[in-house]
């Protein structure tokens, strides 16, 4: 009989471990979850979008490397690239990226923006931006940008800005859609093809 009260309390241990294990794992991924909210400004979507079925789904922890990646770059600033195409020209930017993944490897992703426009006798003429991305663990979407000359410039100098959202669905919050607010924004100078921009989260935009 001794035997049988000890294998049931033994039993009844081992059953309170295993809850209480699987339990702290849950409160521990939603701490994390709050703190990368907290950190990088997340932001619930309370919206439909377009192809919401084919945005990855990535863990807690690996949404977090993306956006610390972002971070720890937000105030360095790239050069311009000045391209010809098809009786246009553009102004090529992109971010290139590296986040350390749940699997141990490191994982690249790239952000880029395409300027189109024309310039003739000092003139620039705006013809659209085309925005693009590269990576497994988000998806990047943008609309419109503003371009408007620089205040007490050259008039040859403007500045631009967008504000765009990278969407992740996040697996171990049930799939949940968040977004995260990234700001594109720069200046160039149309005659003397110089020019610098950032990608930066809206929470350390400046």
């Amino acid at each position: 009989m001794k035997t049988i009260y000890s294998f049931i309390v033994i039993a009844l241990v081992f059953g309170f471990t295993s809850c209480t294990s699987a339990d702290n794992d849950i409160v521990e991924q939603t701490s994390l979850f709050e703190s990368v909210r907290s950190a990088y400004g997340v932001e619930n979507v309370t919206y439909s979008i377009t192809g919401a079925d084919n945005i990855p789904s990535v863990s807690t922890e690996d949404m977090r490397n993306v956006l610390e990646a972002l971070r720890q770059n937000s105030n360095t600033q790239h050069n311009c690239i000045r391209t010809s195409e098809k009786g246009y020209e553009k102004v090529i930017m992109s971010g290139n990226y590296q986040a350390s993944t749940r699997s141990s490897v490191n994982e690249g992703f790239a952000l880029s923006v395409e300027l189109k426009f024309s310039f003739d006798s000092n003139k620039v003429y705006y013809w659209g931006t085309d925005y693009s991305f590269s990576s497994n663990l988000f998806d990047w979407r943008a609309q419109g940008l503003s371009l408007s000359p620089v205040k007490g410039g050259d008039g040859n100098t403007y500045g631009f800005e967008s504000e765009s959202y990278l969407y992740f669905k996040v697996k171990d919050e049930g799939n949940v859609l968040v977004k995260v607010p990234v700001v594109f924004k720069g200046n160039y100078n149309f005659l003397t093809e110089e020019g610098t921009y950032s990608f930066q989260l809206l929470k350390y935009s400046k």
